[in-house]
């Protein structure tokens, strides 16, 4: 029959082990579920990036459509009473300030989803991102500043503007300088979107903005 000393001995073992197994289970289970928060988390800044690339890419083409001259489609078409009613020069310049309007609101859209996709991934890991995007904000910003422009000479109707006024000339050369809007706003667009990419790598688990 064991010794009345080693059963307490016994029994102290077991409350030890049993004690040390609690601590143990406690230290796995809380480094477990910071490894969870930090891998959550982690998904959560990936996705978010992913988003903001993409609305990134979407507003930069939004903004090169915004700057474009109206194509047949995004022109108003007139009735016959109308244009009875009007010259042509005012069918015109009617017709160029409705279009541009509903390019703005078109643009409009586009914009609020890129700063709800900056501000999502803002809140994630700080405000680093937000400031690496401020110089593409800038030339999103003077992109529709010119068209703002255009359309202040085409409602001003205290004035006589005609299609080939040398002021109206003037508005849409700096909206469309060419075909390709090969001018320095459409490359400081391009250029600071990827440098506000570049920023966004490391969150990508990538190196390079092309891949």
């Amino acid at each position: 029959m064991p010794d009345p000393e080693l059963k307490e001995w016994i029994a102290l073992l077991k409350d030890a082990l049993l004690g040390l197994a609690a601590i143990v289970t406690i230290f796995v289970g809380v480094y477990g579920v910071r490894a969870w928060k930090r891998d959550l988390v982690g998904k959560e800044v990936y996705a978010a990036a992913r988003k903001l690339v993409k609305e990134s890419h979407l507003v930069c083409r939004a903004a090169r459509t915004l700057r474009q001259p109206l194509w047949a489609y995004d022109k108003r078409q007139f009735t016959d009473e109308e244009i009875e009613h009007t010259t042509e020069s005012e069918r015109w310049r009617l017709s160029e300030a409705e279009g541009y309007k509903a390019k703005i609101e078109k643009f409009a859209e586009e914009l609020k989803r890129y700063e709800s996709a900056k501000l999502d991934l803002r809140v994630l890991v700080g405000s680093k991102i937000y400031e690496g995007f401020l110089p593409f904000g800038r030339s999103l910003a003077e992109s529709i500043e010119r068209v703002n422009a255009y359309l202040d000479l085409l409602q001003d109707f205290s004035n006589t503007y005609f299609p080939d006024s040398p002021q109206i000339i003037e508005a849409q050369r700096q909206l469309y300088p060419s075909d390709n809007l090969d001018d320095d706003l459409s490359q400081n667009l391009a250029d600071s979107r990827e440098e506000g990419e570049v920023l966004l790598l490391s969150h990508l688990h990538r190196k390079s903005i092309y891949g």
